[in-house]
């Protein structure tokens, strides 16, 4: 029997990244945990970002739902890597992670398959990518 892990995946980019730059990080954010994207339930972001071109058709592009939190519901979620730099732009002190986390239904970074990635691909503009686990998968 093949058991299917599901995973949701936290966004955060810099205002006006490129669909291109956005498309790449998830692919190889998927690649770098072996999966695809039909493991993938749902993509979570931080309200600000949630009309954000890159993240409104990448999600579009896979058929994924976007689900956007407040600054506020992000910082109750403790996150192995916390940035003071996005804390005092956003609010919170992660986006991906701890969006991440909640798209799956939880609080614990046990379940963090990719704390974090960023990537530039040579444009100033970053996209941050975070996947986690369903808890409920014994994997």
């Amino acid at each position: 029997m093949e058991v299917r892990i599901k995973v949701g995946i936290g966004l955060g980019c810099t205002p006006g990244l490129s669909l291109r730059v956005m498309m790449i990080a998830v692919h190889r954010a998927l690649h770098e945990v072996g999966l695809g994207p039909d493991a993938v339930i749902g993509l979570g972001t931080i309200m600000q970002r949630r009309d954000e071109p890159a993240i409104v058709l990448t999600a579009r592009h896979h058929g994924w739902n976007i689900q956007a939190f407040s600054a506020e519901a992000l910082s109750r979620v403790p996150v192995p890597n916390p940035s003071e730099r996005v804390r005092q732009v956003m609010g919170t002190p992660a986006v991906a992670e701890a969006a991440a986390l909640l798209v799956v239904g939880t609080r614990d970074p046990k379940h963090l398959l990719l704390e974090k990635l960023i990537h530039r691909d040579g444009e100033r503009k970053a996209a941050t990518v975070s996947i986690a686990r369903c808890p409920t998968d014994n994997n």
